[in-house]
């Protein structure tokens, strides 16, 4: 998409990957994203939002780059997106400074997901990926958007698994925790009048082979050559695999009443 590939234009390039080339911007405009975990949840969340009706109004909470918020944008639905680092949501208003016809559909805010500015009741849907395993208070984060989500709405949710895997490398990406079981988030959200409906295993014991090696890999030319290769059977472990998973997606509904 189109958004995407100023994405991977962008200074995002710059602030993740480093100082880059013409050639590297231009593969990496064709390949996407070369990371496995992202691709895989961004798959599942947007199969899951593709074919809602776009006039529903979307919360990406913790944005960071604002992905998720630019490709939902192109699919028409207005976007509210929220990062606590000011730098990321800057980067993302530079970029969608360029196409004015997105911009009308996306609004960025520079908040904490502990003490969000909007009312309550606001949101058809919540989209939180891969955030709250950084947070300390994530009950308070929960019930945050379990307040602003109308009743009937809801929340998709990603985070590690507590998997043995997780729980030996958790400390290394700053995350407060391992990760959660489904029963934990159970817990998690039943206190704020939500329910889980629906939850995707993603990364078991042969995805997170392929995982480990793929991130070994250090020349550009392989890890965009490899993508594709590597997203192949990395798909195969996801609708296939067996074994403890090491990453988990749910849908979670707010009670109507």
């Amino acid at each position: 998409p189109l958004v995407l590939q100023e994405v991977f234009r962008s200074e995002f390039l710059v602030a993740e990957v480093g100082k880059t080339n013409r050639l590297n911007r231009l593969a990496l405009a064709f390949i996407g994203l070369p990371h496995l975990g992202f691709r895989m949840r961004a798959r599942i969340i947007m199969a899951r939002l593709k074919n809602e009706d776009n006039k529903l109004k979307i919360l990406d909470a913790g944005c960071g780059y604002g992905l998720y918020a630019l490709m939902l944008s192109e699919l028409g639905f207005q976007v509210d997106a929220v990062d606590i680092d000011e730098r990321r949501t800057n980067i993302v208003n530079q970029m969608l400074d360029e196409y004015p016809v997105i911009k009308k559909k996306v609004s960025i805010y520079t908040v904490s997901l502990v003490n969000l500015p909007f009312s309550s009741n606001t949101y058809d849907i919540i989209i939180c990926p891969d955030v709250i395993e950084h947070i300390v208070d994530d009950k308070k984060v929960v019930s945050e958007l379990s307040r602003i989500l109308k009743p009937g709405g809801e929340l998709i949710l990603s985070v590690p698994y507590k998997s043995k895997y997780q729980q030996k490398i958790y400390k290394k990406f700053e995350h407060e925790r391992p990760g959660y079981t489904k029963e934990e988030l159970k817990e998690l959200v039943q206190t704020c009048n939500m329910e889980i409906k629906k939850v995707y295993y993603y990364q078991r014991w042969f995805g997170n082979i392929l995982f480990k090696v793929y991130n070994a890999l250090s020349q550009k030319v392989l890890i965009g050559l490899l993508f594709y290769p590597f997203y192949g059977l990395y798909l195969l472990d996801y609708y296939f695999g067996q074994g403890e998973p090491n990453g988990i997606i749910v849908t979670i509904r707010k009670s109507l009443s």
